[in-house]
């Protein structure tokens, strides 16, 4: 059964099955907008950098992260705010220090997929001990 909204109901459609499964797919708004904005910070080469770096060596702090990312500790900062608020990253306390961690399924995915074709076959140090 098509559910089209009244409103809507004398709009010409050629395939209405496909037409109701594409506006089934997009039903809920507030999660394709939240998935749009985690695709529009991965798109940026320095936020991008900065979550490969966390996925992978596991929490940083702000000093660690610009250390490896070769950028300031004001604009890592910056970037981690805008990740914070787009739910990818949080922040824990560990005594003085703040440290950052990789938070959201989609995240972690898309990082997995884009960690394929950009890490390689690199060794990590810190997942050697233990």
């Amino acid at each position: 059964m098509h559910r089209v909204p009244a409103a809507r109901r004398d709009a010409r459609v050629i395939d209405p099955d496909q037409v109701c499964d594409a506006a089934a797919v997009l039903a809920d708004a507030d999660r394709v907008q939240h998935s749009a904005a985690v695709l529009d910070a991965l798109g940026d080469a320095n936020r991008l950098s900065i979550l490969l770096a966390l996925h992978h060596a596991g929490d940083l702090c702000v000093s660690d992260l610009a250390f490896a990312v070769g950028m300031s500790d004001s604009a890592v900062s910056h970037a981690l705010r805008l990740l914070r608020a787009h739910g990818m990253v949080s922040a824990h306390r560990e005594g003085r220090l703040v440290r950052y961690r990789v938070t959201g399924e989609l995240t972690t995915r898309l990082l997995d997929v884009v960690s394929d074709g950009v890490v390689g076959d690199v060794v990590l140090h810190a997942h050697q001990h233990g």
